[in-house]
């Protein structure tokens, strides 16, 4: 079975491949047991994370394990893992076009695409508050019972009951955005 500092640091890299996560943006978690998670370093490159890079914390805050400084969104993913019991992993990055909806305060159409309903499921507008902030993770409370959070004028949070859902969730968030911003440019949008 591979390690969970591997498969975080493996899911990292794809998300960097694909370009669902850019520069130094971004972070990675996996809940490890009732107040812990592994999670990604603060200002460090998702593509080239190492093991040795990843943070055990507790909920609080608390660094088990690791000498670099833990990402400032820490909380945000340690309240979801406390509201939502069936979470297993949580992915929060930046990408381009799902963050351009999010920016606008949009969500998806519902009847564009087969996969807003099937695949991605409900999606949470959480209000501004700025990143890291103890507002910010209010206004996650908001809509912590949604699928999927798109984060005002910030970016997005997936989430599932292991990292390959996350991380598989927001490879499908990106994918829905561009092809819902494609089809407003073609236009004459045949709605289901």
């Amino acid at each position: 079975m591979e390690d969970k500092k591997e498969l975080l640091c493996r899911i990292a890299g794809l998300l960097f491949q694909k370009g669902l996560v850019s520069g130094k943006d971004g972070n990675i978690s996996i809940k490890t047991g009732e107040d812990e998670m592994l999670i990604t370093p603060s200002g460090i490159c998702k593509g080239f994370l190492t093991p040795d890079m990843i943070i055990r914390q507790r909920f609080d805050g608390t660094i088990i394990e690791g000498s670099l400084k833990s990402t400032r969104e820490a909380g945000m993913h340690s309240r979801l893992y406390e509201l939502r019991p069936d979470i297993g992993a949580v992915v929060h990055t930046h990408p381009a076009a799902a963050t351009a909806f999010a920016v606008c305060g949009r969500k998806f159409p519902e009847n564009w695409l087969l996969e807003v309903p099937a695949l991605i499921g409900k999606i949470g507008i959480a209000g501004f508050a700025p990143a890291g902030s103890a507002e910010l993770v209010a206004e996650v409370e908001k809509v912590a019972d949604s699928d999927v959070i798109f984060l005002q004028n910030h970016g997005v949070i997936t989430y599932g009951p292991d990292i390959y859902e996350a991380f598989s969730r927001m490879d499908a968030v990106e994918n829905t955005a561009k092809t819902i911003l494609y089809s407003q440019i073609l236009g004459d949008v045949k709605e289901f």
